[in-house]
């Protein structure tokens, strides 16, 4: 097995700068880096701990936003399938949603010597990005789309799924949609609403963006907000997850407003709860748990030696048809 010695004799340069190189960071020429990214890959080395001499299994940084909802827990339940059958171990850690605990568990884990990093987060955070692209260490980005492809990438095509959803309710009669609106930082959101406002402008559909946010009450006070500030303008809502809907179908009830009847309310991601709110919800299905999957098997290619240029994989979305819209 391949040593640090090994990849710095390679190189041509000492064990810190390859620890450097390894942890990436900026006081290295590009030249060097590349000589010792080029040693690491031609060893196929991977940093291993080492207690009371016996070695542990290899292990696998996972960098999660939250534990509270489901979305990361599928997708977490992906990646330890695979982990197991390859006997490998999880390292797994939560951000809070905060850039700054990003970096600070992006650092513990290339302090561990972790064998890959699994990064689930649909942040927009050049600063993450630039960090793990430095690194030598095999990296995998799970729910963050990118312009440009820079990193082995698994997903689904926001953008897309945005079209189909407008697609959908003009298909059902809605004509006057209240779009409501995730938070500006988060990649997905921003493309699933360009891809609805895009197909809407071509197709006649009259969207209202209001701001809404991420959580259930954040769509309870973007409904009533709008609501009370511009009547009842439109037949339907699109909100841009199922926890900003539920809290959307709540505010319907307490003010009133009968769902399908009087105004109809599409979600997005088919959370669990999603077949037990009233009325049940119509949503997308995203494929949590094969994203997770397919993330562990690239990291593991790559850890096996497969060389190439990032690649992203795009996998299926669908709509759950319950019963929360309406046909006009």
């Amino acid at each position: 097995m391949p040593s640090i010695k090994d990849v710095a004799r390679l190189a041509g340069v000492s064990i810190a700068t390859v620890s450097r190189v390894i942890n990436g960071y900026d006081n290295v020429s590009e030249e060097t880096r590349k000589r010792v990214i080029d040693a690491i890959r031609k060893l196929n080395y991977h940093p291993v701990y080492a207690v009371k001499g016996a070695v542990l299994k290899r292990t696998i940084g996972v960098l999660v936003p939250n534990f509270g909802g489901f979305h990361y827990n599928e997708i977490l339940t992906g990646i330890e399938k695979e982990a197991i059958k390859r006997d490998f171990t999880l390292m797994i850690s939560t951000t809070l949603h905060r850039t700054s605990v990003e970096l600070e568990r992006l650092e513990v884990f290339f302090a561990k010597r972790v064998d890959g990093i699994i990064v689930c987060s649909s942040k927009k955070d050049e600063e993450q990005l630039e960090r793990l692209i430095k690194s030598a260490i095999p990296v995998v980005v799970v729910d963050r789309e990118e312009p440009e492809i820079r990193l082995d990438n698994v997903g689904i095509d926001n953008y897309a799924a945005g079209r189909m959803c407008a697609k959908y309710l003009l298909e059902k009669g809605h004509r006057k949609v209240l779009l409501l609106k995730g938070r500006k930082d988060v990649y997905s959101f921003s493309d699933r609403e360009r891809g609805f406002i895009d197909y809407s402008t071509r197709h006649g559909i009259d969207v209202k963006v209001t701001p809404c946010g991420y959580f259930a009450e954040h769509g309870y006070h973007a409904v009533e907000r709008y609501l009370k500030k511009h009547g009842r303008d439109f037949t339907a809502i699109f909100a841009i997850n199922d926890l900003s809907a539920f809290g959307a179908l709540k505010a319907l009830h307490d003010l009133g407003v009968s769902v399908p009847d009087e105004i109809s309310v599409m979600g997005f991601d088919d959370d669990p709860i999603s077949s037990y709110t009233i009325p049940p919800l119509t949503t997308v299905r995203q494929p949590r748990e094969e994203m997770g999957r397919v993330a562990f098997e690239i990291l593991y290619e790559r850890l096996s030696g497969k060389k190439g240029v990032a690649r992203r994989v795009v996998l299926p979305v669908e709509i759950i048809e319950r019963e929360s819209v309406k046909q006009l």
